[in-house]
């Protein structure tokens, strides 16, 4: 299935209901929640029927402010889905304000839903005007993490937002900081009732009924004002000219709601259309052409439009009627008649409904409706077809909802539904439970010969790629090379591009290239290329890219055109931005290293306009604009980047911790640019934390490497010498190169100084000398000269030491008891060394030395 095809946004969700002119207009209470317009939080809470979303529909018509609109079902659980369509509705807010809307919120490709969070509050702090984004329908959100987000975006975001809730509950948010604060604004019940006035007009002027005094008198009394009680009335009067026995019988309490709904509306309508109300109750939304698919009715566009032109509780949801609600309680109401009256078709109604959304595209609806009708196959089809995209879309939490729908047996006996949810896990860091799943699906398959082959790969492939996350390498080859001894020799989930590299801009510091790890890297990727070069599988296109970086960090540019040709073909072939953007990064580090700056940002804009026109995850271009201020950084360009540092800074410090490290790094080198050396070495030591416990090495190298600066800067030689010590005894075994050499000649010289301390073992010296020779080299004007005879390269570590304490001016006896050794020994050194160097006494041997530096 194509990736165009696969949406899970509705606009419908996103348009503001409209609604006739026969409405009656609120005067009264649209100015008070006009009076509340300045609050950060307006909530609007009350049951169902007090007419909220048409006071707030009324409110945001007529203010003439740049206003989004969001809709919400239960299915908005998931909070990547969510945050998608948040930041859609924002997209649209931009547009009414006159502002191109941010390629960050015009998503085709999901972010995961911390990564485009924090992307939402710096598009928010953008906006220069009061602007108002509605979320309807807010107590059907139920998910902790949705409520946590929100409050962090309501704690942290732009003056200028505005956020009205639509609830029949309060949200589980902390309300009242924000009353304490004086920033929400909450409208309840009481504001809503219709007082006796409303009621005369309602009645009188708009329904033509001709009430009395007394008779709206009652009616106000018995409904309380209650809106949807109202109309329930005024439709069982309408073509009676009134009735006082009506009046006086009506309540509008909840219990007798539903026998009145029944005996005086449903009754009065044609059986066509009580059937069609009942079976079309099952819907969120209505458009003649879905209705007529669930309730078998060729006229069922008209019949919406019947019901809405007689005000019998429906909503047009834009403005070419297309597509309705139901008034929720209406549709509550309706529903638990049909549940009452004909359990027996909720099945048949929900399995055409399904079919008909997943005709058009809508998968999350149609597996919602495949379980809703118990078609356990159905729905097991589906999820297996679309699972692959749904979690390139990160809607993990919709697959893990769905989970929790089968049991074990259907499971045991559905290998490919197990291999779905594996997946699932495996990609959220439960790989216990996706080993579980795995040992399910084996269990299904035994004893079945034929037509789950597909299903024997993805178990290899999944089991495999769970094996290396543990770095567990020979065991993850095993399973791979295991994988291409059967048919088909792919994964579909890693044909589709999968995000493996955990949202990191340089793929070689993430899990899927173990974590930076160089030496396990040349030992996996070149063997998995070996094992899968013909096999199709998507993870080609990671193991070409890592390949790329890894022989651009070791400073052999010699097979980088081949490596990064092929990752940008693979990424290509599935829209994978996690390989394209490290693809264009890699080669504009290249160029620059080669200084081609004429050539330089090319494959910046290049990508850039890519990610523009194809809608990458924002996470991606965040990437992007960090990876440009530090290259403005390395030409002393300094005042964009630190205009995107102002930007970054207005998000709170717990924001700021949030997002990715290499934002954050990037953030650190425009603090040392600037000289404010604090706030440096405060970010990089909770960066330098994080990397050590998870075992980041490459980002812990870099932090390091940073952090010496930061101290260096601030007079504090002690610490700065002790970072950049370590960072040596970190790369060293693994063969850093351009980690070094990238930043620059300051770090040259702190590594010379350390060479020339030789507070190191002679591994690291050695590697130092190598390193200090390429910069020799790289950077021709600093007084670095390492000259390195291959006879002292054949000292040991102690001949070494004893030619160093010679160079000093120490004799046998000084050196025996600086190194606790007998005078014997120290002679033996000594003739090794002579022998070694071919010199004859110790001022030829000092003169060696000297030549060395070492």
């Amino acid at each position: 299935m194509d990736q165009g095809k696969y949406s899970s946004l509705i606009a419908t969700k996103l348009h503001v209901p409209t609604y006739g002119s026969d409405l009656l207009h609120r005067h009264q209470l649209v100015e008070e929640i006009d009076e509340v317009r300045t609050a950060r939080v307006i909530l609007i809470c009350a049951p169902a029927g007090f007419g909220k979303t048409t006071a707030v529909s009324q409110w945001i018509t007529s203010i003439g402010k740049p206003a989004g609109w969001l809709s919400l079902d239960e299915a908005d659980n998931d909070p990547a889905r969510f945050w998608r369509y948040f930041a859609k509705a924002l997209s649209m807010a931009q547009r009414e304000a006159g502002r191109e809307a941010s390629a960050m919120l015009d998503l085709t490709y999901a972010a995961s839903a911390d990564n485009l969070l924090s992307m939402l509050l710096e598009e928010i702090a953008a906006m220069p005007t009061d602007y108002y984004l509605v979320l309807d329908d807010y107590h059907l959100i139920k998910e902790r993490s949705i409520h946590e987000g929100l409050q962090t975006l309501l704690q942290h975001a732009s003056p200028f937002l505005h956020v009205i809730l639509i609830s029949r509950e309060e949200p589980p948010l902390s309300l009242h900081r924000l009353r304490v604060r004086k920033q929400l604004g909450q409208l309840g019940a009481e504001h809503l009732r219709f007082n006796e006035e409303e009621c005369r007009q309602l009645f009188n002027e708009l329904l033509g009924l001709d009430l009395s005094y007394e008779d709206i008198h009652v009616l106000s009394k018995r409904t309380e004002g209650w809106i949807a009680g109202l109309q329930l009335a005024a439709l069982s009067m309408q073509g009676k000219g009134g009735s006082t026995v009506t009046m006086h019988s009506f309540s509008g309490n909840d219990k007798y709601v539903e026998d009145y709904l029944t005996e005086e509306v449903l009754k009065r309508l044609p059986e066509s259309v009580q059937q069609f109300l009942l079976k079309t109750s099952i819907l969120p939304r209505l458009s003649g052409e879905l209705c007529a698919a669930v309730a078998s009715e060729p006229d069922a566009h008209a019949i919406l439009e019947m019901l809405a032109r007689t005000n019998s509780f429906v909503v047009p949801l834009d403005g070419v009627n297309e597509w309705y609600r139901y008034h929720h309680l209406f549709a509550d109401l309706l529903h638990t008649h049909l549940r009452k009256t004909y359990s027996e078709q909720l099945p048949t109604l929900h399995v055409a409904a399904s079919r008909w959304f997943e005709g058009h595209g809508w998968m999350t609806e149609a597996i919602d409706h495949a379980l809703k009708g118990s078609d356990w196959s159905r729905a097991t089809r589906l999820i297996v077809e679309h699972a692959p995209w749904m979690l390139k879309q990160h809607e993990n939490v919709t697959l893990r909802r769905w989970m929790r729908r089968f049991d074990t047996v259907w499971l045991k006996s559905h290998p490919e539904l197990c291999i779905a949810f594996a997946w699932m896990h495996a990609l959220s860091d439960e790989l216990e439970q996706a080993e579980a799943l795995l040992h399910l699906a084996e269990d299904g398959l035994h004893g079945k010969k034929e037509g789950l082959e597909e299903c024997r790969v993805e178990i290899w492939v999944l089991r495999g790629y769970v094996q290396l996350i543990l770095r567990n390498i020979a065991l993850s080859l095993s399973y791979l090379e295991e994988s291409v001894k059967m048919k088909p020799k792919f994964s579909r989930y890693f044909i589709v591009g999968i995000e493996l590299n955990g949202d990191e801009a340089f793929v070689l510091r993430s899990r899927v290239a173990l974590s930076g790890y160089l030496s396990k890297v040349s030992e996996f990727y070149p063997a998995i290329r070996t094992i899968w070069k013909h096999s199709g599988l998507g993870i080609l296109a990671y193991g070409s890219i890592v390949m790329a970086e890894l022989y651009y960090e070791k400073n052999e540019f010699e097979q980088l055109t081949y490596f990064v040709q092929r990752a940008l073909q693979l990424g290509s072939n599935t829209m994978n931005f996690g390989v394209l953007v490290p693809a264009y990064l890699v080669l504009t580090r290249w160029r620059k290293a080669e200084k081609r700056g004429a050539e330089m940002w090319l494959p910046l804009a290049e990508i850039a306009e890519l990610c523009r026109q194809r809608k990458a995850p924002p996470h991606w271009i965040a990437f992007l604009d960090a990876f440009r201020v530090r290259l403005l950084l390395d030409g002393n360009q300094r005042g964009e980047a630190e205009q995107w540092a102002s930007q970054f800074e207005k998000m709170s410090k717990d924001l700021i911790h949030s997002r990715h490290e290499f934002e954050r790094l990037t953030l650190a080198r425009v603090y040392l640019s600037a000289k404010r050396e604090n706030e440096a070495c405060e970010l990089l030591t909770r960066l330098k934390h994080e990397t050590e416990v998870k075992d980041r090495l490459g980002s812990r190298i870099e932090t390091l490497i940073l952090l010496s600066q930061a101290y260096h800067s601030q007079k504090r030689h002690h610490e700065a010498a002790e970072c950049i010590r370590t960072a040596v005894m970190l790369a060293a075994p693994e063969g850093y190169v351009r980690i070094f050499l990238d930043e620059g000649p300051e770090v040259a010289k702190m590594l010379y100084a350390l060479y020339k301390s030789k507070a190191c073992s002679r591994q690291e010296l050695d590697y130092m000398a190598s390193l200090l020779k390429t910069m020799e080299k790289e950077f021709p004007a600093l007084d670095i000269q390492i000259r390195v005879s291959p006879e002292l390269d054949k000292l040991t570590e102690r001949e070494a030491e004893v030619l160093s304490l010679i160079g000093e001016g120490l004799s046998n006896a000084e050196i025996a008891g600086r190194l606790h050794l007998t005078i014997g020994t120290v002679k033996v050194y000594v003739h090794q060394i002579y022998a070694k160097l071919q010199v004859r006494n110790r001022t030829q041997a000092v003169v060696k030395l000297r030549e060395s530096e070492l």
